[in-house]
């Protein structure tokens, strides 16, 4: 059996798709040791098989009809080269799409040790409920009190999970920090013990099934409800605060869109200048998370927080969205990624915006604390 046979058979056709699998395996084979170093997850996984296996078939079908004469020896030349770049550019462009959500989501693991002292903690419950496609989702809420009181509800970084952040609070600043709010964190899809995905739109659904399940609370007062994120927890709640009435709303370390934060990532990890076309389009963006665009919705005070020194989302994105909400209100923090939840001035700050919501002065909160 040759390709060089001038007419299409069954067997040709599956010469030619193994050839085309031996290609897309090879392929696999070589970007797996860059892409776990890079991404650090495993590259030999559904998605990547299913779009080696497309790979196999775009080889198969350019490699199943033969070259007529004259010039076939040219035309097959220009054959290979079409397919070289057709296989560059699905490998390239489906890679990146997969790619993003295993950058941007990484669950992390169960912290056993925080779970089991928060089960010996009478303040501290774990929750349960469904989101609107019926996903079950869980996480962990720390009530201050024993009546009915204001709620923080936070929304994690990358890597985050509900009982080591409610642990490590409870362990240090909870009391001082949240007074007078009791305090929930759910997990993502994905994450801990939360069913699911994780992606945008999944992300997004278990944010408003997190805040319609708080509602309904006893304990908590649903007119004194303050959304909280930091890093990848600043999409879903700047999006709640826009879509919801709430109190209040803490962004830590926030960054302006989601194409903004692939850019910068991209750029970062490659030491890429900042120039058009080190950037990508909008349309390959997975995760969009339009902040900018829900900030202009927003009436809701807004109190961002961001370290000048932070390397993964630039202080500069957290300046530029600040300035898109009507009551905006902006900390500038010495250090990095990580300020918001180790500087002073950050706890201060966030206390005395809730106690501001508390007294019922969201029209005045307090001014923004600024370092030089």
């Amino acid at each position: 059996m040759s390709l060089s046979k001038k007419r299409p058979t069954l067997l040709r056709f599956i010469l030619c798709l193994f050839i085309g699998l031996l290609i897309g395996g090879a392929i696999l084979m070589a970007l797996q040791s860059w892409y776990e170093q890079t991404v650090g997850k495993s590259i030999f996984r559904e998605p990547f098989f299913l779009l080696a296996g497309g790979v196999a078939l775009l080889v198969a079908l350019m490699l199943f009809f033969p070259a007529r004469k004259p010039w076939w020896l040219f035309k097959w030349l220009l054959r290979l080269v079409i397919m070289a770049v057709l296989v560059v550019l699905v490998f390239g462009v489906g890679g990146f799409w997969l790619a993003q959500n295993d950058m941007l989501y990484q669950p992390g693991r169960q912290e056993q040790n925080a779970q089991a002292a928060l089960q010996q903690e009478p303040r501290a419950e774990e929750i349960s409920f469904t989101d609107a496609q019926g996903a079950r989702l869980q996480g962990w809420m720390f009530k201050q009190q024993p009546d009915p009181a204001g709620l923080v509800l936070y929304f994690g970084g990358n890597g985050e999970l509900a009982a080591g952040r409610v642990h490590a609070l409870v362990r240090s600043q909870v009391d001082q920090l949240l007074s007078g709010y009791h305090l929930m964190m759910v997990d993502y899809p994905g994450y801990g013990q939360s069913a699911g995905e994780p992606e945008e739109a999944t992300v997004l659904a278990m944010a408003q099934a997190a805040l319609d399940y708080a509602r309904t609370r006893e304990d908590v007062l649903a007119d004194r409800i303050v959304l909280a994120g930091w890093s990848l927890g600043t999409g879903p709640a700047t999006q709640l605060a826009a879509n919801n009435e709430v109190a209040g709303l803490i962004l830590m370390s926030p960054f302006y869109n989601g194409r903004e934060l692939v850019n910068h990532y991209l750029q970062h990890t490659f030491q890429l200048p900042d120039a058009f076309y080190t950037r990508v389009p909008g349309f390959l963006v997975r995760n969009k998370y339009p902040s900018d665009q829900f900030a202009r919705q927003t009436t809701t005070p807004a109190l961002i927080i961001a370290g000048r020194a932070d390397v993964l989302v630039p202080y500069a994105q957290s300046e530029r969205l600040s300035v898109q909400y009507s009551q905006g209100l902006l900390v500038e923090l010495a250090g990095g990624h990580t300020a918001p939840w180790s500087d002073p001035l950050s706890a201060q700050a966030m206390a005395e915006f809730l106690a501001a919501i508390t007294a019922g002065e969201v029209e005045q909160p307090p001014p923004a604390l600024t370092l030089p």
